[in-house]
């Protein structure tokens, strides 16, 4: 169970990372 848990919070914060780095990318492309 524990390690589900930490699986799962490891997958959300690679996606999050992802999706801000890539909203990073994209601001850095406007400006």
């Amino acid at each position: 169970m524990f390690k589900s848990c930490v699986f799962i919070v490891e997958y959300v914060c690679s996606i999050t990372g992802a999706v801000i780095f890539t909203f990073y990318q994209d601001i850095c492309g406007v400006f």
